[in-house]
């Protein structure tokens, strides 16, 4: 009797360790402002990102286009039509680039873009005053580019 409850005890380790391996989600890394294709099979019911500030999703058909919005880690689970788990992803977005630079100067960080000239560009954690005005650039350029004249952009009330 104590064979068999060693057996017993040995298979059901064994099929915890296979459902719990089975189920262990797959990593996914990706770079800040890039997007990475997910080819499921199957149509997901629901796409459920943790944290969607440091990424999100967008679903098309069994495709799912993850986006790397801030550098940091989430997860992601993809739910079929009836509420059955699917797939499950740790997700991690990293600074992005190969062309990317970052200039630390008296201990603050300037990021930059260079392909080939380099460009100033927006990364959390760079020094406020150069965030404020790139931000600021940005914004007057996204505004140009969406038909607002300049001197909309400019008394558009900055965020506090």
């Amino acid at each position: 009797m104590l064979k068999l409850i060693r057996v017993t005890t040995g298979a059901l380790t064994l099929a915890l360790f296979c459902t719990s391996a089975a189920m262990a989600a797959q990593e996914l890394i990706i770079k800040t402002d890039q997007t990475q294709l997910i080819d499921i099979s199957g149509t997901p019911g629901a796409v459920v990102i943790g944290n969607p500030s440091i990424a999100d999703a967008t679903v098309h058909g069994n495709k799912i286009f993850v986006h790397g919005r801030a550098y940091g880690s989430t997860n992601l689970i993809i739910l079929d039509q009836n509420g059955n788990h699917l797939y499950s992803f740790d997700v991690t977005v990293q600074q992005g680039g190969l062309n990317n630079l970052a200039l630390y100067k008296a201990g603050a960080r300037f990021s930059y873009v260079c392909a080939p000239n380099c460009e100033g560009t927006l990364q959390s954690g760079d020094q406020a005053g150069w965030f404020a005005e790139i931000s600021k650039m940005d914004t007057k350029k996204t505004g140009i580019a969406t038909g607002k004249s300049s001197a909309d952009s400019e008394a558009a009330p900055a965020a506090q």
